[in-house]
């Protein structure tokens, strides 16, 4: 029989070494903020302001209100969250809490369309930082909606709590459609 012997520091020099070999794995997960559902993760739910009713519609909004219709098989499960800004409003917003290292903000664009607003115009604020101007202007040659339009990103965020407000306001009549976000 043979007996090792080891001092004290060769025994912390086995643990680092086992350490230092042992396979380590890590995943990159995704969650999901729905406009009606609200966190994947938490539960916490996406606020919407002004909360005056009327400004802000979903998608059992009827049509004799809300003249721009999503198809619901096409929304991320099945919902988005619409409204149609004004200047009488002074200014509406979205916004959002994560904790992760990047987000990815999706709308619902909508383009040609007589008599409505179809301009998108929105700005992200993330952290309170300088915003960032997202704007679509509507493509004359089409009627169809743009799904899953990809209207704002951000990676290589401090994995901590994040707050992303998008914001409209001004002199023109804009059209937001939130639909979701993914975070990671």
């Amino acid at each position: 029989m043979v007996v090792l012997l080891l001092g004290p520091g060769a025994f912390f020099s086995v643990i680092l070494f086992w350490l230092y070999v042992s396979p380590v794995t890590s995943a990159i997960v995704n969650r999901t903020i729905d406009d009606s559902f609200g966190d994947s993760q938490t539960g916490q739910l996406v606020t919407y302001a002004p909360a005056t009713a009327g400004v802000w519609a979903d998608e059992t909004c009827p049509v004799t209100v809300c003249a721009i219709r999503p198809d619901t098989t096409q929304a991320f499960k099945g919902t988005y969250t619409a409204a149609t800004y004004n200047p009488g409003l002074g200014s509406m917003s979205i916004t959002m809490q994560f904790t992760g290292t990047a987000i990815y903000v999706f709308f619902i664009l909508a383009n040609a369309d007589s008599g409505i607003t179809t301009l998108t115009l929105a700005n992200m604020t993330l952290d309170g930082n300088a915003p960032e101007l997202f704007q679509h202007f509507p493509d004359l040659t089409t009627t169809n909606l743009d799904y899953n339009s990809l209207v704002f990103s951000k990676a290589n965020l401090a994995n901590v709590q994040h707050t992303l407000v998008i914001s409209t306001s001004g002199n023109s009549n804009v059209f937001v459609n939130f639909d979701y976000a993914i975070y990671t």
